[in-house]
């Protein structure tokens, strides 16, 4: 039973750190994953959406924290017991993504205490593992479930005392084997070893306290330890830019590449189909058809005396997987409408862009350092633009009020969050490759990305 127990500690510690670790590399989007759950048609619970940010921060922070803790072996009975509530609400919200009807409805009160029918949000994925393991929703089901059977023997182990604060050479066994499973599943997965030097920080920093601190609370200095180093991780990459990119703007992405469809690539595209309703005309009940089918039978005797068309339009439903561009909403479009994307992601020069998903919000203070890197690309011959969310007006009142040299167009917000996590931030592209991305916090000067150039 103990190497049962040592072997479910290993594994569920190493990966609730990988986990959590891949959450705090890009808060944000965890923040926006958030978001989508507290919509009206998924749990709805939007008085939660403005607190996305810190609910996000608090859970990948308890989920490292956690991992470590069973690893170490601290506090054995509030970690396993809160593991397993974790686990609980992991595998039920994974298991609510996996289930939800697309096509369904629901009712929820509205703002004026009235029940009201409205279409299901499904989220579509639950980012588990963020974009760098794209798990559909039954896949991270199936994955909670099998972490929640493993958690079993850590509760068993810490209440019936074969669970405690790891001694001797019982550490090094596990914390080693611990950085082994972290290591191939970044090696292999991940494509990403920081993982390993970041668990390598947090057990240092829990065995060095336990080593100095013989008192009664050395297991919560412990825990204070790690979420120090948790917290100089998430506080950095929130600041900046995560650590590692996994978005298809990453550097050394092509965003031409990325918006190419099936048929360019010569691959399968995914099949889809509409929904039509036809009502029989003698039971009066409604039918869902689709128009896969609908093409086989819609001239034959019996379908005619029988049914009669109330919609033709009806929701798509997905019939087959395929391959789907992971860049479908980017747009460059300017004040009079016109779409610009082609030209500037085709030019054979260097493009700087700068990128806000939000202009009302964005940090103005940094205008002056942008319109800098403006006039400097326009004496090398360079283009620069600037990429907002807003409409033409408030572009247009924004360039006045900070004399930027250079045009502002129009994008799709979601797709400018997906972009660069900063707002604003600042890529370089050539031919629509990018080849560098820098937070408002650290813009580079003019040598610096000129450098770049190649």
């Amino acid at each position: 039973m103990r190497w049962i127990i040592y072997s479910a500690r290993t594994l569920v510690g190493s990966l609730f750190i990988v986990s959590g670790l891949i959450k705090a590399n890009d808060a944000l989007g965890f923040m926006y994953k958030l978001e989508e759950y507290f919509e009206p048609g998924a749990l709805n619970w939007p008085g939660m959406t403005e607190y996305a940010l810190p609910v996000a921060v608090f859970v990948v922070i308890a989920e490292i924290l956690l991992g470590v803790a069973i690893l170490v072996g601290a506090l054995p009975k509030l970690t396993s017991a809160l593991t397993a509530v974790m686990m609980a609400v992991f595998t039920w919200l994974t298991w609510y993504t996996a289930t939800c009807d697309p096509l369904g409805t629901k009712m929820i009160t509205d703002a004026t205490g009235q029940l009201v029918e409205i279409a299901n949000q499904c989220v579509l994925t639950c980012g588990c593992f963020g974009d760098a393991i794209p798990l559909t929703a039954y896949e991270s089901f199936l994955k909670d479930v099998v972490l929640s059977i493993l958690s079993i023997p850590i509760l068993f182990g810490a209440f019936t005392g074969r669970m405690r604060l790891n001694e001797g050479k019982e550490s090094l066994y596990i914390l080693t084997a611990s950085l082994v499973v972290i290591f191939l599943f970044s090696y292999l997965m991940l494509n990403w070893l920081f993982p390993v030097l970041f668990a390598a920080l947090s057990f240092i920093a829990a065995e060095g306290i336990k080593r100095r601190s013989t008192g009664a609370g050395r297991e919560w200095w412990m825990a204070l330890g790690v979420t120090v180093v948790c917290g100089v991780f998430q506080w950095w990459t929130l600041a900046y830019l995560p650590a590692k990119d996994y978005r298809a703007y990453a550097v050394g992405k092509s965003i031409r590449e990325g918006m190419k469809s099936a048929e360019e690539l010569g691959l399968e595209a995914p099949q889809y189909a509409t929904e039509y309703t036809f009502r029989n005309v003698q039971t009066g009940v409604d039918t869902a058809v689709l128009s896969t089918d609908w093409l086989e039978i819609y001239n034959q005797d019996w379908f005619k005396n029988t049914y009669e068309k109330v919609s033709f339009d009806g929701p798509e439903v997905k019939l087959s997987e395929g391959y789907e561009p992971p860049i479908m909403d980017f747009q460059i479009i300017d004040a009079e409408g016109s779409e610009w994307t082609e030209d500037f992601l085709s030019q054979p020069g260097y493009v700087l862009m700068h990128v806000s998903r939000d202009l009302a919000l964005t940090e103005a203070s940094a205008q002056p350092e942008f319109n800098a890197l403006a006039t400097a690309a326009a004496k090398a011959g360079w283009a620069m633009i600037g990429l907002t969310n807003a409409d033409a007006n408030e572009n247009a009142a924004y360039r006045a009020a900070h004399n930027a040299p250079y045009d502002f167009y129009t994008c799709d917000q979601t797709e400018l969050k997906i972009v660069v996590r900063s707002n604003p931030g600042l890529l370089l592209l050539k031919e629509g490759e990018v080849l560098g991305k820098w937070p408002w916090r650290s813009l580079p000067d003019w040598e610096e990305v000129a450098a770049l150039a190649r």
